[in-house]
């Protein structure tokens, strides 16, 4: 008989007695030799697992076999060959249609029978438990090092490395992490900052060009802030976070303002939320309800050009409205008019079916925050107490807390207009509004709105070339 030996190891199994590729061809040559059968071919497969059916020297097996150059497999041990009941039946059909024999040199098989196929059967499905119980408790083992804050995968985030188990920050990659979310939060774009990065020479963890996609996992990951995350993208249904498991690169409220800017921006068209037009995304046409949308004109006056924006509806290209074009500087002028002198009374409509005692979740983010800065005192004192730091170290440790207290508190009196009986923000975060918005830029006023404002209505109501031609209505707050 014509036999072709299939010989297979895994990494793990090489250094074990029995398992090696030396091992098991010098049994395999003695069991055809004490058959008289006739080896005419080895086939090794060495470093692969036995999971699936794609290792290259199995491959070359199946295809020779198709070509009639052997008349029987010999393995060493069935999990040699297949350690999955499906493949096993797959294989089993393929050696049957080709009239070919299957044998194992240390266990009995006989596949030319139905009780012999039973056994196969039998046999394989236990090797494929033993692989699936050993694969769960490897995910066991993983996500219990993950809940003590070990980092449990390969490839550490970008900006951090791995030392015995934990992350610790890569200060150069951290600066880049730093330099990606300032851009961002400057209103800069992901495919502006990608080109940055990659004109720089700036490359990724695998030493590749950034992407879009490189840029939105940094902007969206959590272990920035010190929270690791498992299961995020396979096994969902067991997905769980850590705090304050990682060394932080980024402040929780620079983190949390680039959310909210990332939330604004997906209901935008990314030309109108990165563009330098303050009002597009938020400005719509009192006669129609389409949304206005900027446009540059430029002239030329001897030697000099002359730029100048505005808006212009939508459906007026399409024949469906017949809105004029809205001058920028008047529709500016005319919207930080209303907000100066706007009439709470009138203008701005109850909640509807919310209770007004709930509050909001920027507030709930804060008072948090203002929590743990007590909670942090607590234990500088006790340190302090028990001699682990010095009268110096005490005193600017509570300074850093102080100071951090005070700036929450700002954010949360300012946030906290928010939280009345209308809808829309308090008379003071609008005047605050009015009062810093000449000395911001115009993708900060842009920002500012789209955090603030949902929409508003514009008009042209009359032709002169004046701020009063043109009329805002109808604010709606976020």
């Amino acid at each position: 008989m014509r036999v072709a030996v299939y010989i297979r190891v895994s990494t793990q199994e090489q250094a074990q007695e029995g398992y090696s590729i030396k091992a098991q061809r010098k049994k395999l040559e003695a069991y055809a030799l004490s058959q008289e059968w006739e080896i005419v071919q080895f086939y090794v497969d060495e470093g692969l697992s036995a999971k699936d059916m794609n290792r290259p020297e199995l491959q070359r097996l199946l295809n020779n076999m198709e070509e009639g150059a052997f008349d029987c497999v010999l393995v060493y041990r069935l999990d040699r060959l297949t350690r999955s009941v499906l493949d096993l039946y797959e294989m089993i059909k393929k050696f049957e249609k080709h009239d070919i024999k299957f044998k194992s040199a240390t266990e009995v098989y006989d596949t030319t029978t139905a009780t012999g196929r039973l056994f196969v059967t039998i046999i394989a499905s236990l090797a494929q438990w033993e692989r699936e119980n050993l694969g769960e408790r490897v995910r066991f083992g993983l996500e219990q090092k993950a809940k003590e804050g070990k980092w449990a995968l390969s490839t550490p985030p970008y900006g951090y490395d791995i030392e015995n188990g934990y992350l610790k920050i890569n200060d150069g990659e951290a600066n880049t992490v730093k330099y990606i979310f300032d851009q961002y939060l400057k209103g800069r774009g992901m495919n502006q900052i990608v080109t940055d990065l990659n004109d720089n020479g700036t490359k990724t963890k695998s030493n590749s060009n950034w992407h879009q996609g490189s840029i939105r996992y940094i902007l969206t990951n959590p272990a920035y802030i010190g929270t690791m995350r498992y299961n995020f993208r396979t096994n969902k249904e067991n997905y769980f976070e850590v705090e304050d498991a990682i060394p932080p690169i980024i402040d929780k409220d620079l983190y949390e303002t680039v959310q909210e800017i990332r939330n604004t921006r997906a209901q935008l068209h990314p030309r109108a939320a990165n563009s330098d037009y303050v009002f597009s995304g938020i400005a719509k046409c009192k006669r129609c309800g389409a949304p206005l949308f900027g446009k540059t004109s430029k002239k030329v006056k001897g030697d000099k050009t002359y730029l100048s924006k505005s808006y212009k509806c939508s459906n007026v290209r399409r024949g469906m409205c017949d809105q004029p074009t809205i001058t920028d500087s008047f529709l500016e002028e005319q919207f930080h008019k209303i907000l100066s002198i706007w009439d709470f009374s009138k203008n701005i409509k109850k909640i509807q079916g919310t209770d007004l005692n709930t509050e909001l979740d920027e507030q709930k983010l804060i008072r948090r925050q203002l929590s743990d800065v007590n909670k942090r005192r607590s234990k500088w004192q006790y340190a302090w107490v028990n001699n682990m730091i010095s009268d110096e170290d005490l005193s600017k440790r509570l300074q850093e807390e102080t100071q951090k207290e005070e700036e929450l508190n700002q954010k949360l009196e300012l946030i906290q207009g928010m939280n009345n009986n209308s809808k829309g923000p308090s008379k003071q975060f609008i005047n605050d509004m009015v009062y810093t918005w000449n000395k911001l830029t115009a993708k900060d006023k842009k920002k500012l709105l789209h955090l603030t404002v949902k929409e508003f209505k514009v008009d042209k109501i009359s032709k002169k070339r004046l701020p009063t031609s043109v009329e805002v209505s109808d604010i709606i707050f976020n």
